[in-house]
């Protein structure tokens, strides 16, 4: 997530009042996910709560957004849908709100601004999911990989192209003299968290080298191959599913959907993101819901090593890139970067997955 997003309780009250017509009277930073471009809130009017979400980048939101709505209900043209729709199936999504010139995003200070419901509820790293709340949530992933959108918005989701810019930026990470080359070496590297990630990464080097050729070699195989694309949420860790307070299932954070083999979501069950969802029990109440489906090893094992790969670079980039002494935020990152270490973990179970290939 974002240290410290450059705006503050004024900037944000400001312009959800400009844009939106709604009079916030109070902000709260919410500690979500581990997107070190993003930061989110939770805002409220006199009688109602919304959640607000910030990235850093130009309005390329615009497409993520236009897919919450569609998911939500809204038909192509027929302007924005608003509240849950049924078209992703079981679980629901939440639809961005309109501004009051019919945006589904907003520019607030160099971020992109998206606007929600608030919905009261836990994630999946809070909450263990009952087994008929796996089952739901697997025929929701099962109804938006058989979802076909309109041309317009299928054609501007991002198509998997198994490139190698994460498997590029942590071999620079892993090289012996990386952390020479860092801007400001003696500044950052007095940086606790900093520290301890440069000296987790010189005594894994050789673990987290082999996962890179890893991803490498499988990404070469899957690009000669002619595989089946369907529409991925791309990023469906146990962060991004919410049971609701009321017993839904809300999945949340459609910031990088991607036309894909279905492996890129179904990596996710028993793939021991954050440590959890690593049961054997839950990818069996999972599939209950999606149905009968051949998986693809060496896909799956690609995925699951690529994760890591991605997750690596984003928090080098965050802790040996980004301000130094940045706070609990940066503690934070810390521990979640050695926590992919542990056992049943994802570190440990893409190496099952990979050595499965092998048996």
């Amino acid at each position: 997530m974002i240290g410290k997003p450059g705006v503050d309780s004024a900037d944000i009250i400001r312009h959800v009042r400009d844009a939106y017509g709604l009079h916030i009277v109070c902000v709260g930073r919410l500690a979500l996910g581990a997107d070190a471009d993003a930061a989110t809130f939770r805002l409220a009017t006199d009688g109602d709560a919304y959640f607000l979400k910030l990235r850093r980048g130009a309005t390329g939101g615009d497409r993520t957004t236009w897919l919450q709505s569609y998911l939500a209900g809204a038909e192509p043209g027929a302007g924005v849908g608003v509240g849950v729709g049924t078209r992703s199936g079981a679980a629901r999504v939440i639809a961005p709100l309109p501004d009051r010139d019919g945006r589904l995003c907003t520019a607030l200070d160099g971020y992109v601004a998206s606007l929600y419901p608030f919905v009261e509820g836990r994630s999946g790293f809070e909450v263990r999911l009952t087994p008929d709340q796996w089952s739901e949530l697997g025929t929701s992933v099962r109804a938006l990989h058989e979802l076909r959108p309109p041309t317009a918005l299928r054609s501007s989701i991002r198509v998997e192209t198994y490139g190698s810019e994460w498997r590029d930026k942590v071999r620079h990470y892993l090289a012996p003299d990386a952390a020479e080359r860092l801007p400001d070496v003696p500044e950052r590297l007095s940086d606790a968290p900093a520290r301890e990630l440069a000296a987790i990464l010189k005594a894994r080097r050789q673990q987290l080298s082999t996962i890179v050729e890893r991803a490498e070699q499988l990404a070469a195989v899957l690009r000669g191959r002619d595989q089946e694309l369907v529409l991925c949420h791309g990023d469906l860790h146990a962060g991004n599913v919410m049971a609701a307070d009321d017993g839904s299932l809300v999945v949340v954070d459609w910031d990088d959907p991607v036309l894909a083999p279905r492996e890129r979501d179904l990596m996710f069950v028993g793939g021991g993101v954050g440590g959890v969802w690593n049961e054997p029990a839950e990818s069996a109440a999972f599939y209950r819901g999606y149905g009968t489906v051949e998986i693809d090893a060496r896909t799956l094992a690609y995925y699951r090593c690529e994760r890591i790969v991605q997750d690596i670079a984003e928090y080098c980039d965050e802790l040996l890139l980004g301000a130094p002494h940045g706070g609990d935020d940066r503690e934070l990152s810390l521990r979640r970067f050695a926590g992919q270490f542990e056992p049943d973990n994802v570190v440990d179970i893409a190496e099952r997955t990979y050595a499965a290939l092998r048996g």
